[in-house]
């Protein structure tokens, strides 16, 4: 029995992992902080994220504004499974 609840426990965790990592979030904010969470850990749980004048840019998407990050301009896309990072720079 121990075995069997172990490799589902193992199974369920891998999936959310997965699930995390690669598939596309539901909302622009989850998306932006997944994005900054390798990249600035501190800032991805604390940092506040504006929304910017852009909206439905054809080429980059919608427009965030991260105060406290060095690359402080991100971009934002939704296709039809969920949010994803198009680029961030220093300015739109």
């Amino acid at each position: 029995m121990k075995r069997i609840t172990k490799r589902v426990l193992l199974g369920t965790v891998s999936a959310l992992l997965f699930y995390i990592l690669f598939i596309p979030l539901p909302t622009p904010e989850l998306t932006i902080r997944r994005y900054l969470l390798f990249r600035s850990p501190i800032t991805a749980l604390t940092g506040d994220i504006i929304e910017g004048q852009i909206k439905n840019d054809p080429k980059y998407g919608n427009l965030y504004v991260l105060p406290k990050v060095e690359l402080s301009f991100i971009y934002v896309q939704k296709n039809n499974i969920g949010w994803y990072v198009t680029t961030q720079g220093t300015a739109p």
